[in-house]
């Protein structure tokens, strides 16, 4: 019963991880929106400000993927030496987390990508 409450909890957090990522890009899109026809208007690619967008988001969450495997191990390894239990590394759980923060990533990065990449150049040159 642990083990599958456990599943359940780590799965409404991914969940709501992704809408936040999503979310902050979404706002990185709109703030930055001027850079965008900017850089339109000098010929960029309708591509390279998609790929720009979609690592930015890929970077953002293996930092915090990596980030959260740090903490856990630490956090793992000082309870278990103050209440005197043998810490065991969770290797498995560890490559787990990293392939589904890569595919979380994608996930919630591709959005935005798109809708950067898709905004109109004069209209971004006139924002704000």
């Amino acid at each position: 019963m642990l083990n599958i409450a456990a599943w359940i909890i780590s799965i409404i957090t991914i969940f709501g991880s992704s809408i936040a990522l999503m979310n902050i890009m979404l706002v990185t899109v709109t703030e930055r929106t001027r850079e965008i026809g900017v850089r339109k208007a000098l010929g960029a690619k309708k591509n390279t400000i998609a790929t720009q967008f979609f690592l930015e988001t890929l970077v953002i969450g293996q930092l915090g993927g990596i980030l959260g495997i740090i903490l856990g191990s630490l956090i793992g390894y000082a309870v278990a030496t103050s209440l005197d239990f043998n810490f065991t590394t969770p290797w498995k759980a560890m490559f787990w987390a990293t392939g589904i923060t890569i595919l979380v990533a994608i996930l919630a990065g591709s959005y935005p990508a798109a809708k950067a990449a898709k905004q109109d150049p004069i209209e971004s040159l006139r924002y704000e």
